[in-house]
């Protein structure tokens, strides 16, 4: 496929940024064209209604979350389906909203029952092992469980879209801690939604109605506010979606108004854009929702959900002839195979 990268940035981005806030060689936001894509509106096999989340397997399956068709996908890594779990309804197994999704590292696919205000656990081949939390307040219940992600202990985040908080669980979904809306020294959250946790232990949390990041430590200090709104680099158009992390390090975050994904060093320092815009093309994104990063394959996942699609980028794509410096404790980006700096 032939690869192309181009320069997008509409002049009104340009216009709305505070006097000096770009430089003349600070316009790094480019358009990068996915090596696959895979979807289409419908309720058939393999056809989408309100995708959310989405991940990679270590058999390379590439699991997508369909909160419209209640259901969790299965797809190979060139796209092609290979099946399916779940349907409406309230009892195991089945789904009213099923949003986030991780895979932990005892192979269990894990899945936000949104609307069902649980979490629930299956095998990889979709078959059910047990749910936990209920409606309500306390600590291990929900009202709008939403994100998940996973620290390298195994134990499992949960955001909360209603109450605004993450509610941790150990290994055998146990409650720990909770941390976010009701601590003293947090700026106000409204609406978490994605979460990503990095190697070293820091905890990025999707302010969506905020249009801005938050970070955390992994004992739920709070340490900073990353981008807000706006239509400039670093900026979010309106509400902030999925975020992922890559093997270097940078965060990755959706702008979901913005037709584009933002990326940031570990310290939340803004490195480049990259999208078309919103549109339906390739490469172009409408209201798109979950991101994840796969190791396997080594690339981006986007749930392209207005598109009824999820787009796969290679990270070495997006970082081609454009290396940059190391981030703070990180290693350098390697170039791209057969190039060098």
């Amino acid at each position: 496929m032939l690869k192309k990268i181009v320069f997008f940035f509409p002049l009104i981005m340009i216009l709305s940024l505070p006097l000096g806030a770009v430089g003349a060689t600070d316009l790094k936001v480019f358009f990068v064209e996915p090596v696959l894509v895979f979807g289409k509106a419908g309720t058939g096999e393999g056809e989408f209604s309100i995708i959310d989340g989405v991940w990679v397997d270590r058999r390379g399956r590439i699991l997508v979350t369909d909160k419209g068709n209640q259901r969790v996908n299965f797809f190979s890594r060139e796209g092609k389906y290979l099946g399916h779990f779940g349907s409406k309804g309230a009892g195991p197994g089945q789904f009213f909203q099923c949003t986030g999704i991780v895979v932990d590292g005892k192979d269990r696919i894990i899945i936000s029952d949104q609307g069902n205000q649980r979490i629930q656990v299956f095998d990889l081949d979709g078959k059910f092992i047990t749910a936990f939390g209920k409606y309500g307040t306390g600590d291990g219940e929900f009202m709008e469980p939403m994100g998940l992600a996973l620290d390298k202990k195994g134990f499992l985040y949960v955001t909360d879209g209603t109450r605004d908080d993450i509610q941790v669980f150990d290994r055998d979904f146990r409650f720990v801690k909770k941390f976010g809306k009701f601590e003293a020294n947090t700026p106000a959250l409204h609406r978490i939604e994605s979460i990503a946790i990095s190697s070293d232990g820091d905890v990025f949390v999707s302010d969506e109605r905020n249009s801005r990041i938050q970070r955390f430590d992994l004992e739920g200090n709070w340490k900073a506010i990353i981008g807000g709104q706006g239509f400039g680099p670093g900026f979010f158009g309106r509400e902030v979606e999925g975020l992922a992390i890559d093997n270097q390090g940078y965060l990755y975050a959706v702008d979901e108004d913005g037709g584009k994904i933002e990326i940031f060093s570990r310290e939340g320092k803004w490195i480049r854009s990259m999208g078309g815009g919103p549109g339906t093309n390739p490469g172009q994104f409408k209201s798109s929702d979950g991101l994840h990063y796969s190791p396997l394959l080594d690339s981006i996942l986007v749930a392209d959900q207005k598109n009824h699609r999820v787009q796969v980028f290679r990270r070495t794509d997006i970082w081609e002839n454009t290396p940059l410096p190391p981030s703070s404790g990180q290693a350098g980006l390697p170039p791209a195979a057969g190039k060098s700096n």
